[in-house]
This record gives C-alpha cells, structure tokens and sequence, in this order.
C-alpha cells in the first residue's frame, strides 16, 4: 500500500516547495508532492495523446517550476517511472492515476486552485518580510 498524501498536507508543503525550489527536492515525500501537482489538472477519466500531456507539463512547468532544472520530458519520465502517468507500448498515449502511484492522494485535491494557492503563500510571505523590515527599521 503507498504512503498517503492528505489534501492538509499537501496545502501545507506544495506552497513552500515552490516559493523556495531551485533545485528537484531529494526526499521522497517532497518529490512526490511536486509529482502529484503535476497532474492534478488531468482528467483520469481521458487518454492523452504525448503531445497533450507535453503541453500540459510544459504549461505546469511554466507555471511552477521555473526556478527547477526540470523539461517536460523529464517529469514526463518521473510521472510514468512513480505510477502517476500509465503509458501504452508505443509510448503514443497516457492516463493519469488517482491511486496507483507511488504515493496516494486525497482526490480533493484535484478541486485545488494551484495558482490562488502559491498566489496566497506569496502574499502571506512578503507580509512577513514587511512586517520583520518593519521591526527592524524600528
């Protein structure tokens, strides 16, 4: 049975993976948290040509991990190696897992804004800068 992720969790880390990345994180539950958010948006329900699924990892790529050394095609890879992405032998189609990755994940996170998400880390973190410039300046 794999390790679960809990939509707290997940709330919890995700944010501070992103704000302070540079570089893929080395701890498994990190990792896979960041795998996770990459399909989130796709439908387990629908097969994706390689051509959809590129574009939606390049658009979450984009989105979220700029400050990574990471191509799409490379969490592409990792999607598929951790079970979070099936692939059929041609390697011309794939479909997203809810539960067959290396972790498990409460489906409400796929109702889970993950741009609003990072947005309102942002602003609670340089309110927190604000306010210890403030203190300082004092």
């Amino acid at each position: 049975m794999p390790d679960h992720i809990t939509h707290q969790a997940f709330e919890e880390q995700f944010p501070r993976l992103i704000l302070s990345a540079r570089d893929l994180p080395r701890k498994r539950l990190p990792f896979n948290i960041l795998l996770i958010s990459a399909i989130l948006r796709l439908d387990p329900e629908l097969v994706y040509r390689e051509a959809e699924i590129n574009d939606q990892l390049q658009r979450c790529i984009l989105e979220f991990g700029r400050n990574l050394p990471l191509e799409h095609v490379e969490l592409r890879r990792y999607l598929v190696d951790a079970g979070y992405l099936t692939r059929d032998r041609s390697g011309s189609s794939y479909k997203a897992q809810s539960d067959a990755g290396t972790y498990s994940f409460d489906l409400s996170l796929r109702q889970v804004d993950l741009v609003e998400l990072i947005a309102e880390a942002r602003a609670e973190r340089d309110a927190r800068k604000r306010a210890h410039t403030q203190v300082k300046s004092s």
